[in-house]
This record gives C-alpha cells, sequence and structure tokens, in this order.
C-alpha cells in the first residue's frame, strides 16, 4: 500500500499520534467501511457516537446525548451578555450539566479509560454540542486538556446536511460561535483537527460525472456544468411502472405522499410486516419501517448491503415484490432480475460498558429492532438518502432549503446516465456554505501529513510511556483512600482495616518514588532518536517492566484478599465498592505499562499494533476467578446508581433479626473456650469455628495465638513467606497434612493483619 494512501495516513495518525483527526470524503469513498475497520484493529479503547438516533445505529454506536449525558437544547460555554437575545429562552451552561450529571461507577469508568472518540456523520455536528462534550470530559476525567486528553477523530462529509440551528438558538450562539458547524467549537480553536480526504471514489467511474460533484463541493460550478445539468431536465417525466425510478425531494411529507400514492394505485391486497422490538429501542431511532405495508408489485429498496458472501444486493439497489405470504416476502432484483427471498435482518442499540474482567470498553446490547431490511422506494428524501447507492433517479429538488442538497442527491447516483431533473436547479442549491469552503482549505498534500507522522509519532510514544509509567494518579487515590477513613469505629464498619489501607499506601508510595526516577530516564532516553538511542529506551522500558508488574500484581492481589475476609460483614457494601474501584486501577496501571511496552517493541520492529496484540498481552484466568469471588458476594457490590428503597413498616408477625453466627463463636471464645470447645457446645465441624475466628482475626479483634499455637501459627506464616503465596492448597501441600485448612485459614489472615 501507498505511503500516502488517505485512509492508510489517517489509521497511524490515530494509532499512532494523540492529534485530533478530521476524516471527510466525497459519497462513495469508503468512510463507512474506513470506520468497521478501525474499530476492529485500534489498539486504542475507542467509543462511536453520532448526533441522532439513526445515524447512531448505522454506525454502530450511541448518541452524543446518551453517552454524555447531556440534556437537548442551547449549550452556552458561559453566561451570554445581558440583553434580549436570551430573553424567556432555555439554554444549558457548564454549571447546569455539571448540576445534573449523575454517572455511576461503570460510566465513569468508560470515560477515564477512553482513548478514541470517534464521531460520526459529523457534518449535523453543532458546535456547541461540540464544546459541551469538551466540557464533561474534563470534568469527569480531571484533566483540563482538550476533551480532557482524548483524541477525537470526525467522520463525515461537510457538503452533505448541515447542522440544524433555528433562529432564536442563533441569536444565542453567534455571541459565541462563528458558524454552527463543529470546527468553530472554541475546543478546537487552539487544537484543529488534521484533514484527510478520502479521494477514491467507489460508487461513480464517470470522470464527467466526477468533475461536476467535486465542482459542487467545491463552489466552482461552471457555466459547462450548468449546461450539463440543463440537458437532463424533463419537467414532465412519468416514469414506466417497469423503469424503476426512485424520486428524491426535499420534504418527508412529498415522499411519503408518492410512496403512498403509488401503493394504492396497485390492485394486489395488502400485506403487513410488524417488526420485532426487544428491550430498549427508542421509536425515533427505528431503522426501518415498525408495521411494513406491501402489495405484489411494489417498488422497494434494501436498506442494508446483503450480509451473506453472495453480496446479491446493497443499500439502495432497487427491486420488485413478485410474492408474499405471511411468513416470506420474495422480490426481484432490477438489473440480473434476481429473485430473492428475503431473510430479516437485526438491528442492535447498545450502550458502552467496561468488561468486569479485562476492564476494556466493551458493547453491551439492550434492545433489537428485526424487520425485514426494505422500504418503499418510489421516493425519498434526500436527507434520507445519505449512504445509499442509485442506478436510476428523478430529483426533484427545485425548492432545496439548505446549501448543498443537490450536490447530496446527485452523488447518490452512480452514473449520469440514470439522471432525471424535473425541476430547475436553483442557485441557492447549488452554492456550498462559505464557511465550509473556508475550513477545507486546511487540508494538505498527503506527502506533508506523511512527515507530520513521523515526527508526532515519536512524541505520542513518549507521552504514553511518561503516562503508564507514572504512578501519581495511583497514588493520590490510595492517598485519599486512606485519609477516608473516620476514627470513630461505630460509624466506620471499614475503620477496622484503617492499618491495612495505611500499608498499602507506605509500599505504593515507595514504588511512585522509584517510578520517578524511571520517568526521568525516559525524558532523558527520547532525546536520543538513533537506533541504537531506541533500542535502549526499550531496554530499560522491559527492565521497568519486569520491576514494576509483579509489585502491582501483588498489591492488586492484596486487595482481593482483603475484600476476601471483609465481604462477610454487615453494612459494607459502600467499602467493598471503593476497594472493587481502587483495585481495578492497580490492574489498570499493569496493563497500561504491559501495553507501553508492547507498543514500544512494535514500532521499533516497524509492526502495526492491533487490538489483537493488546488481548494477546494478558493473562485472564487468574483474575476471572478472584473477580468471580468479588462480584459473586450473593449481590452485596452493585456499581450502579439505584434509589434506596424506602424503609418498611416492620408488622408484629416480622421475625427478629438472626443474630450473626460468627458473633457467637467470638462470645464463646472470650469467655475462655477453646476453638475444639466451641465447636462441640454450637454442634458444628472445627472448621467452620476456624472459619469464624480467622475472620476477626484479619479485623485485628482477636489475637491468632487465642485460636491456634504459635508454632502452628509461626510454621504457617513462614510458608506464605517462602511460597510467596496465599493459596491454602499451596501452603497445605508444603506444610504437610498436620495442618488443617482451617488452621491455615487462620495464619492466613493473621498474615493479612500483620500488613505484610
Amino acid at each position: 500500500m501507498s505511503e500516502t494512501n488517505p485512509a492508510e495516513l489517517a489509521a497511524k495518525f490515530i494509532n499512532y499520534t494523540s492529534r485530533h483527526i478530521f476524516l471527510t470524503g466525497k459519497a462513495g469513498t469508503g468512510k463507512t467501511t474506513f470506520l468497521r475497520n478501525l474499530i476492529a484493529l485500534t489498539h486504542k479503547k475507542a467509543v462511536i457516537v453520532a448526533p441522532t438516533g439513526i445515524a447512531a445505529i448505522n454506525a454502530a454506536g450511541v448518541t452524543i446525548h446518551s453517552l454524555f449525558q447531556l440534556p437537548f437544547g442551547t449549550y452556552l460555554p458561559k453566561q451570554p451578555a445581558s440583553g434580549d437575545s436570551h430573553f424567556n429562552q432555555q439554554y444549558n451552561t457548564p454549571k447546569s450539566i455539571v448540576r445534573h450529571l449523575q454517572m455511576n461507577m461503570t460510566k465513569r469508568r468508560i470515560f477515564i479509560d477512553l482513548e478514541l472518540l470517534i464521531i460520526d456523520e459529523v457534518s449535523m455536528l453543532r458546535a456547541d454540542l461540540l464544546d459541551a462534550i469538551d466540557m464533561v470530559l474534563r470534568y469527569v476525567r480531571k484533566n483540563n486538556s482538550n476533551f480532557g486528553g482524548v483524541q477525537v477523530l470526525f467522520i463525515g462529509d461537510l457538503h452533505q446536511l448541515p447542522p440544524v440551528v433555528r433562529n432564536n438558538e442563533w441569536g444565542l450562539l453567534s455571541e459565541f460561535y462563528q458558524s454552527a458547524y463543529f470546527f468553530d467549537a472554541h475546543a478546537l480553536q487552539h487544537n484543529p483537527p488534521v484533514y484527510i480526504e478520502l479521494e477514491k471514489v467507489y460508487r461513480q467511474s464517470d470522470d464527467v460525472f466526477i468533475s461536476l460533484l467535486n465542482n459542487l463541493r467545491n463552489n466552482t460550478v461552471t457555466e459547462q456544468d450548468v449546461a450539463l445539468l440543463k440537458t437532463y431536465y424533463r419537467e414532465d417525466f412519468k416514469p414506466g411502472s417497469k423503469d424503476k425510478y426512485i424520486t428524491l425531494t426535499t420534504h418527508n411529507q412529498r415522499a411519503d405522499a408518492m410512496n403512498k400514492q403509488s401503493l394504492s394505485a396497485l390492485k394486489a391486497p395488502s400485506r403487513f410486516y410488524t417488526a420485532q422490538v426487544d428491550d430498549e429501542f427508542s421509536e425515533s431511532a427505528y431503522p426501518a419501517e415498525h408495521s411494513l405495508e406491501l402489495k405484489i408489485g411494489a417498488q422497494v429498496m434494501f436498506i442494508k448491503n446483503d450480509p451473506t458472501p453472495e453480496k446479491r444486493y446493497f443499500n439502495g439497489k432497487i427491486a420488485t415484490v413478485v410474492k408474499l405470504s405471511a411468513e416470506e416476502i420474495e422480490v426481484e432484483t432490477e438489473g440480473l432480475k434476481e429473485r430473492i427471498v428475503l431473510e430479516k435482518y437485526t438491528w442492535k442499540n447498545i450502550r458502552y460498558t467496561t468488561d468486569q474482567v479485562t476492564h476494556e470498553i466493551k458493547e453491551e446490547v439492550i434492545g433489537k429492532f428485526i424487520q425485514y431490511p426494505i422500504k418503499l422506494a418510489w421516493a425519498i428524501t434526500v436527507h434520507k438518502s445519505q449512504g445509499l447507492t442509485f442506478d436510476k433517479a428523478i430529483i426533484d429538488i427545485g425548492n432545496a432549503f439548505a446549501p448543498g442538497q443537490i450536490y447530496v442527491a446527485l452523488s447518490r447516483l452512480r452514473s449520469l446516465d440514470g439522471l432525471i431533473l424535473t425541476s430547475q436547479i436553483s442557485g441557492s442549491g447549488i452554492m456550498q456554505d462559505p464557511n465550509v469552503s473556508m475550513f477545507s482549505r486546511n487540508k494538505v498534500a498527503s506527502e506533508i501529513l506523511t512527515e507530520q507522522i513521523k515526527s508526532e509519532s515519536d512524541v505520542f510514544l513518549k507521552n504514553y510511556l511518561l503516562k503508564c509509567f507514572d504512578l501519581t494518579n495511583l497514588d493520590n487515590y490510595v492517598y485519599e483512600h486512606v485519609h477516608s477513613y473516620t476514627k470513630d469505629l461505630n460509624k466506620s464498619a471499614k475503620q477496622k482495616h484503617h492499618k491495612w489501607a495505611q500499608a498499602l499506601l507506605k509500599s505504593l508510595s515507595e514504588q511512585k518514588a522509584n517510578a520517578n526516577k524511571f520517568l526521568t530516564q525516559i525524558q532523558r532516553l527520547c532525546v536520543d532518536k538513533s537506533e541504537a538511542g531506541f533500542q535502549t529506551l526499550l531496554e530499560r522500558t522491559v527492565a521497568a517492566e519486569r520491576y514494576f508488574n509483579p509489585l502491582l500484581k501483588a498489591m492488586s492481589k492484596n486487595i482481593f484478599d482483603r475484600m476476601e475476609l471483609v465481604k462477610q460483614e454487615k453494612q459494607i457494601t459502600a467499602f467493598l465498592t471503593e476497594l472493587m474501584e481502587m483495585e481495578s486501577l492497580f490492574y489498570e496501571q499493569y496493563k497500561n505499562i504491559r501495553k507501553a511496552t508492547a507498543l514500544l517493541k512494535a514500532t521499533m520492529e516497524g509492526k502495526e499494533f492491533t487490538r489483537n496484540d493488546v488481548m494477546a498481552l494478558l493473562d485472564e484466568a487468574q483474575r476471572e476467578l478472584d473477580m468471580k469471588k468479588v462480584i459473586g458476594l450473593s449481590n452485596t457490590l452493585d456499581f450502579t446508581a439505584k434509589k434506596k428503597a424506602p424503609a418498611r413498616i416492620k408488622k408484629a408477625t416480622d421475625k427478629a433479626p438472626k443474630e450473626d453466627t460468627k458473633t457467637l463463636t467470638l462470645a464463646l471464645l472470650n469467655q475462655g473456650m477453646t476453638p475444639q470447645e466451641i465447636a462441640m457446645e454450637r454442634k458444628m465441624v472445627i472448621g467452620t469455628i476456624e472459619g469464624h475466628l480467622a475472620h476477626y482475626i484479619a479485623l485485628q479483634e482477636i489475637p491468632a495465638h487465642k485460636a491456634i499455637s504459635k508454632g502452628k501459627l509461626n510454621a504457617i506464616l513462614k510458608a506464605i513467606k517462602e511460597l510467596k503465596t496465599l493459596q491454602m492448597n499451596a501452603i497445605r501441600t508444603h506444610l504437610g497434612r498436620d495442618y488443617t485448612f482451617g488452621e491455615i485459614k487462620i495464619g492466613v489472615a493473621a498474615h493479612i493483619a500483620e500488613g505484610d
């Protein structure tokens, strides 16, 4: 592949720099294909959003408003000046949005881990909405960098449909913005995106037609272009029933009326096919008709590409209904006259969440829309034709109401051979918005971009190493955790674990000091750009990973062990949630160090670094076991925000709360009974009693020697230090069968209580 291929350049900018990217291209240049390939391959944690529900469903993403919890309406970066322009108008400001943000742990985790935000159909994205995104990311990530340090990829064609702004809204927005387009957002004024255009047109092959479309895009329409268009003008053209033309018009009402009229003209009886809607799927985002009315002879078009290897149809291909039954629709395609028995298609409504084991951002299907992927196709609006391809089209847009609509309509066609114009083209419809033309001048030659990547990738790699080996945020979090304990034992169930938390912080702070020394080394080593310099950097990075990651894993295991010990206490849900979140930060630091080392190595070897390479770095088996133990605590942990249930009035028939069985064991021990005597008294096995006592030993409420002989205790503690494990099977194998699992559990509890 050529080094100057725009798609390859865009992928390299995304994967190996931190620059924002604007990826554009004429209709049919492969923007959607690029997006799907990118999501499958990028090593960065990414999410896809779009301005509307339908655009989000088509892009396999979510809406901007749902992900960022933004209210609909105008957003102003600050309070407007006093005057009449905002009188009686609703608008949002940073303060009003922050006041209503209610993000649970999962949503915050997505934003904190996010590396790449992809915004599709960016032509419809308003500048004020982009600034609201910037504000939320800065706020949640506690990072005042542009977009909170997240890289943004903007995908779309600005020569298509513009953002919608009402006159009264522009009265407010004009005080802050030069135009409503996304590129005039404040967030991009000092960090403009790299402008990359996909130029190879896959939809059209006619050079004359391509030249016409280019001139329409660039506001350089010539007299010859206008004369050419006039040759396709046929005011009273009425297609025959077998001609298979589709009419493109500007308004929904006209398109709907033409489809209903044409369907009514068919004498065959109607059949109705109702979509299956599962779980959450907003009606405004339905990608097809919920109730699809068809007749034999109806002209339809496909609204999805054929997912089978045969590729019998594409998005926008025209067909005719030839057979209908309660369970089957058969159509005959235009051109080859191929008959196809349709299968239903499933559109998915997703939300983003984080995998509880890997902490990777993943898609969770929350709703499905299942329907035949066709719609009536005698007419369609220009707006809804985006992304479609037609062989024949009647274009009736003499009343084009937005700049660029004629370009959008014409670009749906494969060639001029299938074009019919039933209205004269007005000048306002031909002209593009001058703001868009001005912004398009930011495009530079691919050769310059290639050179830019080389320098920016070096900066990205250095900054990535510095970020991944920096333990400051982790240290700050644990420091705040330690200082969140209260001194009053009666008010805080977690206070009993204060000594343990202090020991964890002490250990982490020591490693942070070592990490800071390595950060200084990275700065120094990155100055040498020679092959030998990079080799030294790699060697030092590998050594640093071998040093820090075992320590981070040990601390992560320490937190899991603590959760295992405290999980049976009452009213500790909040504390367990804190520990869970803290452990996730240790694990994320471990992952980042692994990934940084692998990314550096792949870069030096000239290899691509992909999502699969990231997943191959991680051995998740043990972590999955640890997570299952914690998450399976009788549903103790719940990471979603829930309202507290109202208190229930106690009835006379309600039973008294059952006394905690561990407290009975503790009371008998304090009365002077041995564990064996307690077991006999309570008619329980000795192992259960030893488990009760281990609980209180870990909490430092009783000394271990009250539950086990000093000789056995010392032997178990010695074995733990020698084996460097808390796994009871391994310890018992080492010590022999003279030691019971209950005794070993007591020894492990004593080890944890000491904070070792």
